[in-house]
């Protein structure tokens, strides 16, 4: 990386922690945990908002009895250092599940009805708006199975069966929802890892040569590179720095007002290009 495009990309960082500094908020924790620079209270903090999404949850385990919402909100828990056996988790962990072992997860191409009601439109934790029901079934199925594996219940029939839809199904439709199947896939077990190529290698190949993806969204393509980890895809990361840079408003986030997601893996994205 050339050593102007390294100056730019430092002085982001930098703005982003500033932008993180007192976030008392999940995005908040993370983003200190990621540059070295938590607080004290952060431990405290965590607990209170793994409690506040305990709060929400229904007796059957769900939130809303959303497959998306649940799924989501176990993620974050896990993100904020609950293990997946915690009972407060685990009930969202299962409720979830049991949708994927009933048929609920199953990947279908877009736009194939969900066998089970997908809120739409559906807005993904990377900003992404998908307004059509088909799309917001498949993005949902992905952050279902991806939670799950990453609970370690990757080895249960349901699940594997899910994972291989994934891996093995009908290529998606848009760049956007390969990002989604990418991030299920990042987390998978072993035999499965091999198709991560061939997604990272769609996404590189409609790569512009500004580091954007033309018709598709930038945080979303980043956060599925960032979860996927492997030398390909930080290769992409690294390309889509001049994307992102100018981005950046002077609260130090890339939108206005702040999205504190967007911010997360804006930052996370950055970090990795600077350690390339």
């Amino acid at each position: 990386m050339e050593a102007r495009l390294m100056k730019s990309l430092k002085k982001a960082i930098v703005k982003l922690e500033a932008f993180f500094l007192d976030r008392e908020t999940r995005p908040g924790v993370l983003a200190r945990q990621a540059v070295g620079k938590e607080k004290p209270g952060d431990a405290k903090l965590a607990e209170l908002l793994c409690q506040e999404r305990r709060a929400r949850t229904r007796m059957d385990g769900s939130i809303g009895d959303s497959l998306f919402d649940t799924a989501w909100a176990a993620w974050e828990m896990m993100d904020l250092g609950l293990d997946a056996l915690d009972g407060g988790l685990d009930r969202l962990i299962s409720w979830v599940l049991s949708k994927i072992e009933a048929g609920d997860a199953v990947a279908l191409p877009s736009p194939a009805p969900a066998p089970a009601p997908a809120p739409f439109p559906l807005t993904l934790p990377s900003g992404l708006v998908l307004p059509a029901a088909g799309d917001a079934a498949y993005a949902t199925r992905a952050i279902a199975v991806r939670t799950l594996v990453r609970a370690r219940h990757g080895e249960r029939p349901g699940v594997a069966a899910a994972v291989r839809g994934l891996a093995q199904g009908p290529q998606p439709p848009t760049l956007n929802l390969s990002a989604s199947v990418l991030g299920a896939l990042a987390l998978a077990p072993p035999e499965h890892r091999h198709h991560l190529d061939g997604l990272i290698g769609r996404l590189g190949a409609a790569q512009g040569d500004d580091g954007g993806w033309p018709g598709a969204d930038l945080f979303q393509m980043l956060e599925a590179l960032v979860l996927a980890g492997i030398r390909p895809a930080r290769a992409l990361i690294a390309k889509a720095v001049p994307a992102l840079v100018p981005l950046q408003r002077e609260t130090g986030a890339f939108d206005d007002p702040p999205h504190e997601e967007r911010a997360l893996i804006g930052l996370r994205a950055l970090l990795v290009a600077a350690e390339d």
